[in-house]
């Protein structure tokens, strides 16, 4: 019997007057509603549903970003080759000079390890321009080392070092004009006239060194110069903006970056002063006038 009655479907049990019992007819009619609903949602579940294609997305457009990667790449080669060729010379230059500060600094050390040291007077120029000569090895010995693609380029130390080189050397010149203006010539020994003794109480190794010392920095600051020019115009240092890296410069750089920045310098020359203003326009006038002048008179050629 339970067999049976499993079988049967819910809305039939539902509705029986067995099932009804004494709601009477409005809780029948209640029953029967709701096995009508459960019919239709096992009716719906069992329905298979319809298979729908999902929509075909747009395909994004190639990125270009490869290209413009291979261009970069082959800019780059070709600015590196381009500022190798023309820096080789100033960087045997530099280095020239640099090994040249090295072998004063030893000269200095033998005179001084045999008592030969500087009188009292000119004592801290000599110390100026010793000490210079160790900042400017110190400092731009980085960049000669490792050529223009090594580190000091590549870390934007390039533009810092070249003004710290300029500084010293100013300092190396300042140094050397005192002492010719307080410099004497010192006192010979009883009994020596030679020459020789004559031109070391005049001009001794000290002198020599400091006169060096001099060169060899000037030397050095013009060959960073040159080669911080070559990597400006090339794009390879500093660009001004992102797409101007390794692409030819047209505009000329400034002496004036030594010690001022780029953005400096463009400020200054977008900057309009008045009295140079005032005097063009001051010279304009004077060159009216004189034509007025030049025409009256021949006015008054033509009229007499």
């Amino acid at each position: 019997m339970s067999y049976v009655q499993s079988q049967v479907p819910y809305s039939i049990i539902a509705t029986s007057p067995a099932m009804a019992g004494d709601h009477g007819p409005e809780s029948a009619l209640a029953m029967d509603k709701k096995g009508l609903l459960v019919e239709d949602e096992m009716q719906d579940i069992e329905k298979e549903a319809h298979v729908r294609n999902l929509p075909r997305l747009v395909g994004e457009l190639p990125s270009d970003r490869a290209a413009r990667r291979r261009g970069l790449e082959s800019r780059l080669r070709i600015a590196h080759a381009k500022v190798a060729a023309i820096t080789e010379r100033p960087l045997i230059h530099g280095r020239c000079a640099i090994l040249g500060l090295l072998v004063l600094a030893s000269i200095r050390a033998a005179a001084a390890m045999q008592g030969n040291i500087p009188g009292y007077s000119v004592y801290a120029m000599h110390f100026l321009t010793t000490s210079s000569d160790v900042i400017c090895v110190v400092c731009s010995l980085p960049l000669f080392a490792f050529g223009a693609r090594g580190l000091c380029v590549q870390k934007g130390c390039l533009g810092p070092m070249l003004t710290l080189v300029f500084a010293m050397s100013l300092v190396d010149i300042s140094a050397f004009g005192a002492y010719l203006l307080v410099a004497t010539p010192r006192p010979l020994a009883p009994g020596s006239r030679s020459v020789v003794d004559v031109m070391e109480a005049m001009v001794g190794v000290w002198e020599w060194a400091l006169l060096a010392s001099v060169a060899l920095q000037t030397a050095l600051c013009a060959s960073s110069w040159r080669i911080y020019r070559a990597l400006r115009m090339a794009g390879l240092y500093a660009p001004e903006k992102p797409s101007d890296v390794a692409r030819d410069r047209q505009k000329e750089i400034s002496v004036l970056e030594i010690v001022c920045e780029a953005e400096d310098i463009d400020s200054l020359e977008q900057m309009e002063f008045p009295c140079c203003e005032a005097k063009s326009d001051l010279s304009e006038v004077i060159i009216d006038t004189r034509a007025s002048i030049e025409s009256a008179k021949s006015h008054n050629g033509t009229n007499g």
